[in-house]
């Protein structure tokens, strides 16, 4: 049974980013992560205790407005007004709930500090919240394309496994722009608009800096260009020869125990495949539909929204909505209450026909037709079995491959000084006469990719067993 994330930690891995200072808490955790983890990290830190008290308290510097003044009271870190004793208590809460630790540094002869395995994935976390550079960009579905073209043209089994996990992604690139758009959307409707002039440049505006965010999404990028790339890729793969998947299945497990665990006795090759084919189609199939029709629907909403603008602007204060919210809002609660007397008087009907019960009847359903059916049920005789196990091992014993049916021909091929005729093929057993029988078929369906030319060069003749019209085979050019 695979170990929890939680299970291993010995500590309550989450309690820092609680209480009135948890907002101080993600800040450091944020901060140190970008400076020795992230995109711009300085790897030449030496992250001593008196370097990382340095970084939390420039931290709390620029963020003591974030502490919260409501809710139960921290004693460790209420009333601090020294910054470097709020540090020293910050970062032993740190250590003691096992987001940090300490460890001697051989290089360096002094105590260090640095993230726990469990504390870095919880500030990777933190640290992707605030980035804005990964936002409307389908990273996973190039790269995953890309992997599964070099699988198919190597074989290494390293590639399989990054396509795996650039499909992991895919989903979430299409969420993200579209929660991207949404909160565009939100801000453009949530801004007051003095008039229709000021609504249409913030609502171009908006659409510029949302283009430059997310251009490459609906063009280079857009999941359509790679969805089917990606689908007849995996397709492709899982047709290749059986052996070279079982050894590929083999090197992953060995490289990628969790895959194997996660796979559950499904041969690995095919558990990934299914996975990648299963997040390409929701995405295309339902997260880009979403955001396509949210466009539309928002794109709809706003024109209605600049009409209604320009409408009371022409019209300034002679619209009657536009009165009558006056004269509301001015009143006191007395007039109000006769105000809205008055508006349900006439909004709601002064008339209403009402059926007669005298006219209502009740009728029995009617009986619900069946139509009877008998399943008949053939249970096989045992020489039915038989014979259905002698059809099926007959069409086994004469079933040939095409590869085996062009290696069969090179050789004839080869064996002739470079060129034979179909008629002159050997014969002499049952599987050699299907060869010859499939000759054409074979090496015409392998196109240009096949090393053999064939071209037809007689009338019907007879090799003794079979009739057919004779064919030159020839090494190709």
């Amino acid at each position: 049974m695979p170990e929890h994330f939680l299970s291993s930690t010995g500590a309550d891995l989450f309690r820092p980013f609680t209480g009135r200072h948890r907002a101080i808490f993600f800040e450091v955790v944020t901060e140190l992560y970008e400076r020795t983890l992230g995109v711009n990290a300085d790897y030449e830190i030496v992250l001593d205790r008196h370097r990382l008290n340095d970084i939390i308290v420039g931290t709390l510097s620029t963020n003591k407005e974030l502490i919260f003044r409501d809710g139960d009271r921290d004693a460790d870190l209420d009333d601090l007004d020294n910054d470097r004793e709020y540090a020293d208590r910050v970062r032993k809460r740190l250590r003691d709930h096992g987001v940090l630790e300490d460890y001697n540094d051989a290089a360096h002869l002094k105590v260090l500090w640095r993230f726990t395995p469990h504390g870095k994935r919880i500030a990777k976390m933190f640290s992707e919240t605030r980035r804005k550079t990964s936002l409307a960009r389908q990273r996973g579905v190039r790269s995953c394309k890309a992997a599964l073209e070099s699988f198919v043209a190597n074989g290494n089994q390293e590639f399989l496994v990054d396509a795996y996990e650039y499909a992991a992604s895919i989903f979430d690139d299409v969420t993200q722009i579209a929660d991207l758009f949404a909160d565009h959307q939100r801000r453009i409707m949530a801004h007051r608009f003095a008039n229709s002039r000021e609504a249409v440049e913030g609502y171009l505006q908006g659409v510029r800096d949302f283009e430059k965010r997310a251009a490459r999404y609906f063009d280079s990028d857009n999941i359509y260009n790679h969805a089917s790339d990606i689908i007849n890729l995996a397709n492709q793969i899982e047709n290749l020869d059986p052996k070279q998947l079982q050894a590929t299945d083999r090197l992953i497990a060995d490289e990628n125990p969790a895959l194997e665990d996660e796979a559950k006795g499904e041969p690995l090759h095919r558990w990934m495949l299914q996975r990648i084919r299963r997040i390409v189609e929701s995405t295309r199939d339902i997260k880009h539909e979403e955001l396509h029709r949210s466009v539309g629907e928002f794109s709809t909403k706003y024109a209605v929204l600049i009409g209604r603008l320009i409408k009371l602007s022409a019209s300034q204060s002679d619209d009657p909505i536009v009165r009558f919210a006056g004269i509301f809002g001015s009143a006191d609660d007395t007039g109000r209450d006769r105000l809205a007397r008055e508006l349900a008087w006439h909004l709601l009907p002064l008339r209403a026909d009402v059926t007669d019960p005298n006219d209502i009847k009740l009728v029995e359903p009617a009986p619900r037709r069946r139509t009877p059916t008998t399943i008949v049920m053939h249970e096989p005789s045992p020489q039915d079995r038989l014979q259905a196990l002698l059809s099926q091992a007959l069409t086994e014993a004469f079933a040939i491959s095409s590869g085996e049916v062009l290696d069969r021909v090179a050789r004839a091929v080869d064996l002739a000084g470079g060129s034979t005729s179909l008629l002159s093929l050997p014969v002499a057993d049952a599987r050699q006469l299907l060869a010859a029988l499939s000759a054409v078929e074979a090496i015409r369906s392998g196109g240009s990719e096949s090393s053999l030319s064939i071209s037809r060069c007689g009338e019907l003749r007879s090799n003794g067993v079979f009739l057919a019209a004779d064919h030159k085979i020839s090494e190709r050019a």
